[in-house]
């Protein structure tokens, strides 16, 4: 029992001791009765927000839900962003890594020129015979070089094992916290998934027992009003009744929260929109 159901309880002994209910379990008249039960109602309300007079029944989204296997779930856990992210860094690495490995195409160099122009040649010429005169000669050449050199620094060529061995840990360390992300989400969706199954599985027996209680309050508010029933058994009676209520109803939000979490953790749709 609930301390609400108790404390409900407790308003309820107050109220049979008060003068009014007292006469009213003896030789009381019919509209004294429906009264009284106007009077235990009414104070019921005030220890409960509940709309306990409804008759709960399951949603049709609960009533006709059902649950994926388990492995849908888990093999939505690869488009969760946290797994994407830590995927995206292995990646990134290992471009680093190729790269690194192809660094050793540094140490080699390649030079190579070309050109093409005319020449002139001007020259000065005299004899005995000829005062001084000047000559040209003009042609056209075409020049070019190809060479090659290598230029290896002793320290890199040393440090290139470890600086490739390093990328090596680093990708192997971030696989290990993507594997440790990606198992920590499925442990926080398989108990999500447990949750949802177990609270299922109890929800529409509560149902069933607030709303077995609903219909015997119909009766037992006939018969104390005939006065076949002591307002005493009828206010335990109401007691109980409220205390189902209240059971199912948390049971509603703990089961609607526990889908809406489960859905969250993997992006799959549970229940389907109208």
């Amino acid at each position: 029992m609930t301390r609400k159901n108790i404390k409900y309880i407790m308003i309820l002994g107050s109220l049979l001791i008060n003068p009014f209910v007292i006469s009213a379990q003896q030789n009381m008249t019919r509209e004294e009765r429906v009264k009284a039960l106007e009077q235990v109602k009414a104070e019921e309300q005030k220890a409960s927000k509940l709309n306990t007079t409804a008759l709960p029944d399951l949603s049709e989204g609960e009533s006709s839900l059902e649950l994926p296997p388990l492995s849908v779930f888990l093999d939505a856990v690869t488009e969760n962003a946290t797994v994407k992210k830590a995927r995206s860094q292995i990646e990134q690495v290992k471009n680093e890594y190729q790269i690194e490995k192809r660094n050793w195409w540094n140490y080699f160099r390649l030079n190579g020129s070309y050109s093409y122009g005319k020449y002139n040649v001007l020259s000065n010429a005299s004899d005995e015979y000829t005062p001084m005169y000047q000559t040209t000669m003009s042609s056209a050449q075409h020049t070019f070089n190809v060479g090659a050199s290598v230029n290896v620094g002793i320290g890199d060529l040393i440090n290139r094992p470890l600086k490739l061995k390093n990328y090596r840990y680093n990708i192997e360390q971030l696989q290990y916290t993507q594997d440790e992300v990606m198992e920590e989400r499925k442990l926080k969706i398989l108990e999500a998934y447990n949750s949802v199954t177990e609270q299922l599985a109890t929800i529409k027996a509560k149902a069933e027992t607030a709303a077995l209680y609903n219909a015997q309050m119909k009766i037992l508010e006939y018969n104390f009003v005939n006065g076949t029933l002591d307002i005493s058994t009828l206010a335990i009676e109401r007691a109980r009744r409220t205390g189902a209520v209240t059971t199912y109803e948390e049971s509603r939000v703990a089961l609607h929260n526990s889908i809406i979490l489960l859905e969250m953790l993997t992006n799959v749709k549970i229940i389907k929109d109208k």
